[in-house]
């Protein structure tokens, strides 16, 4: 499938043969043979703390030097930084999702600029943590993310892949940053956003969209962190030896199906659930969900009977209700009083991202 992969030697002999009857040697045709990889997000990309500078890319670098891999790889982008790598990257300090205003810089407001600049086959995408530390609009995040992977996508050839990153917890006893949160808040923000990013990723694939999930989140621990918000040199590493298994399945052809993707059902069957009394990551323990034929429904104001989660409202919850749910939280559907009731998994008479998490849980149970 990688063609870049397979190409790469045979480039090289090429160029030593022209070589011998002109001293054109066609650099240019030879980096574009190369697989370009784009380092994109903020700080944490940009690997502005801990010595020496560089981050995970230096260890993802060191990792591909070691097992005969930098030969394929250009990393690309304007900025530059980390001795003894492949510097370019696209990682900006402090900038957010998009523009936070009076706050911060957003990289949507220049990835088409970006991307045009400079093309890439494979992004590296992590952010968000910064909308986070600035609290600005946390429930709008998910659509904000989206609308910057769109654009990615729109830039990405036929052969590429954006990967899209979790991010990391943060320390909230740590104040270097924010004094914003307790710690129960800052973590339920990150667990908040990570899950709309395995939401976003899946239904990008179910639209056969070249993405694939990088769950950084399960590599580190708070006790990788440097100053409460970005990893220590042990962190970085971990995030670089995690980087390199990506970019290293993706040269083999085995990253279609990441390990980490959430499966898309293949059957209709109705999914019923016991809804539980308390939210994710309290203390008190909720039933388990079960599989059966008969399915839990309720009656409406408005006397119309519905299924708890069916909010495409056809008799059957599988993963589109969950889809159709995400796009009602980023604004993009809407939905109708009876809609409600049978989105309202958590019966407070709202929709919301806990109704999002309890539908997941009812249908994914594996990937919690």
């Amino acid at each position: 499938m990688k063609l870049k992969k397979f190409t790469a030697s045979l480039t090289a002999v090429v160029l030593t043969i022209c070589a011998a009857s002109s001293l054109t040697a066609f650099p240019e045709d030879q980096d574009a043979e190369k697989l370009r990889i784009m380092p994109l997000g903020d700080s944490i990309t940009d690997g502005f703390t801990g010595d020496p500078v560089g981050g995970y890319r230096l260890t993802l670098w060191k990792m591909l030097e070691m097992n005969g891999y930098t030969d394929q790889i250009d990393f690309v982008g304007p900025n530059w930084g980390g001795d003894g790598i492949d510097p370019n990257h696209a990682g900006y300090s402090g900038y957010a999702i998009a523009d936070i205003p009076n706050q911060r810089s957003g990289i949507y407001n220049f990835v088409d600029w970006l991307m045009e600049s400079y093309p890439a086959d494979v992004v590296m995408l992590q952010i968000g943590t910064n909308d986070i530390l600035s609290s600005y609009e946390l429930d709008a995040m998910p659509e904000r993310l989206e609308l910057l992977v769109d654009t990615i996508l729109e830039y990405l050839p036929e052969d590429g892949l954006l990967y899209l990153a979790t991010i990391p917890y943060m320390d909230a006893d740590v104040t270097n940053y924010t004094d914003a949160y307790t710690v129960e808040e800052m973590d339920k923000a990150v667990d908040d956003y990570n899950t709309a990013v395995k939401a976003l990723i899946s239904e990008k694939q179910a639209e056969g969209k070249p993405i694939a999930l990088s769950d950084i989140n399960s590599q580190l621990t708070k006790q990788d962190l440097l100053d409460g918000v970005h990893p220590n040199a042990i962190g970085y590493e971990k995030m670089g030896n995690y980087w390199y298994q990506k970019i290293t399945e993706y040269l083999n052809g085995d990253s279609e199906q990441p390990p980490e993707t959430l499966p898309v059902p293949e059957t209709t069957e109705s999914i019923t659930e016991t809804v539980p009394e308390t939210l994710p990551g309290t203390t008190e323990s909720t039933e388990s969900v079960t599989e059966t034929t008969e399915p839990v429904t309720e009656t409406t104001e408005s006397g119309v009977i519905s299924e708890k989660g069916d909010i495409l409202m056809d008799h059957v919850v599988n993963l589109q209700d969950l889809i159709y749910m995400q796009k009602y939280l980023l604004n993009l559907e809407s939905i109708t009083e009876e809609q409600m009731h049978a989105g309202d998994m958590d019966s407070n008479n709202l929709v919301n991202i806990y109704d999002f998490v309890l539908l997941k849980q009812a249908l994914l149970p594996s990937s919690n």
